[in-house]
């Protein structure tokens, strides 16, 4: 482990030299006559000389910096050598060719320009540590106070964003925020639900919230006032808080009656069974309009209308990438309308059946209780003598019906 990380290491302190020497630009160079003596008077002198290789019995083939080139006239006349350059390499020279080339240094500027003013702004928000929908809350917040993508790193204080994440979220206990390169992580940590805590001094009796068949009873607390197998009304009372005492003289008490009483309940709903509804159809006919999307603002462009009285759309995003992912703050938004009609659309028995049906869950399924378990499904389709018909539907459910209702009492 240790060798594999020298060698890393030399890795890429061998890049770093060779990236530094070619932003500083650098000759490859011949030298012929006294090579080794040439050599010796540019070391004394501290002319940095490397990948120094022979050509033949009285050459030399080496680099050396724009610099050290310059510093070597007197060294090769004191040396009896002859020095020239073979090549010329790095930033410097490459730059120098164009030199009249105007346009080319303006764009070179442009994109110097561009690379700073988008490092320089925010283009990844990470939520993590919470669920869907505080991380939603949390990006609602920093829209509010002006914090997105495309914002500018300048001015960004991550300990006021924390701050204003803790003030606004009230299911955040703790906030972090970092800001590192273009990613801003924000890290956050939920507060943990208090477990229900029932309160002693709180006297209550159970009572049935519907009507049902009680199938399962669990008392923690109180006088038990119905069996299982009895059938309950909604109001009844099922579990007392009232304890009686068998011996007259230790009278009577009241306590926080508690429990769970599972009983089989029913849920009805009729709706009557529609054979025509109106349906939208597309006509085959589109249209396109396209936006500019800058920094948060979109920019119609010519041609946009609203091409048809009635119709669907569909928008979608195209965004501009660069390098390493980053979004950068421009795009093009496409809303592609299409035309629509109506028309009343005749329905079959089977098929106003089912689009009742489909209804009447519905209805039902907004009634039900978190811990209610459907046990069966009874579907009836009801006429009378003029031809009007309805759907019944019947679902027998399975769910703990008991409520707390106030006791009064000392």
């Amino acid at each position: 482990m240790t060798c594999s990380r020298c060698v890393s290491g030399v890795v890429t302190l061998m890049f770093l030299v060779h990236l530094w020497n070619y932003i500083r630009g650098y000759v490859i160079i011949v030298a012929k006559g006294s090579v080794e003596r040439f050599i010796n008077i540019c070391t004394r002198r501290q002319i940095l000389l490397w990948d120094i290789s022979r050509k033949d019995s009285d050459s030399v083939v080496m680099k050396a910096s724009r610099r050290g080139f310059m510093m070597m006239r007197q060294a090769a006349r004191k040396s009896g050598c002859r020095v020239h350059i073979i090549k010329k390499c790095g930033l410097p020279f490459f730059l120098h060719r164009f030199r009249k080339r105007r346009g080319f240094k303006a764009g070179l500027f442009f994109f110097a320009a561009l690379i700073i003013l988008f490092t320089s702004m925010i283009w990844e928000i990470e939520v993590s540590g919470c669920s869907r929908d505080v991380e939603e809350q949390i990006f609602k917040v920093l829209e509010e106070t002006g914090v997105g993508k495309g914002r500018f790193k300048m001015g960004l204080d991550p300990k006021r964003i924390a701050a204003d994440i803790l003030l606004n979220v009230d299911e955040v206990a703790w906030a972090g925020v970092q800001i590192k390169g273009v990613k801003m992580t924000i890290s956050v940590q939920e507060i943990r639900p208090r477990p229900d805590v029932v309160d002693e001094d709180e006297y209550c009796n159970l009572v049935a919230e519907r009507d049902g068949l009680i199938t399962k009873i669990e008392v923690l607390a109180g006088t038990l006032k119905v069996n299982e197998g009895d059938t309950v009304t909604k109001g009844q009372l099922l579990v007392s808080g009232i304890l009686e005492s068998q011996t007259p003289e230790f009278g009577t008490k009241y306590v926080h009656a508690r429990g769970r009483i599972t009983a089989r309940t029913w849920y009805e709903t009729k709706l009557p069974l529609m054979y025509e509804y109106t349906k939208r159809i597309r006509t085959g006919r589109t249209h396109e309009n396209k936006y500019i999307r800058i920094l948060g603002l979109k920019i119609g462009l010519l041609g946009n209308r609203k091409a048809f009285e009635m119709y669907d759309s569909i928008s979608y995003d195209k965004k501009v990438t660069g390098p390493f992912n980053w979004e950068f703050p421009i795009g093009l938004t496409v809303e592609k309308l299409y035309e629509v009609q109506e028309k009343r659309v005749k329905l079959s028995d089977e098929e106003a059946e089912a689009l009742a049906l489909e209804k009447a869950r519905l209805q039902l399924g907004s009634e039900l209780s978190p811990d209610c378990r459907v046990l069966e499904e009874k579907v009836d389709i009801l006429r009378n003598e003029t031809g009007d018909a309805w759907l019944q539907l019947t679902l027998e459910c399975e769910e703990d019906i008991a409520g707390v209702e106030p006791l009064g009492g000392d």
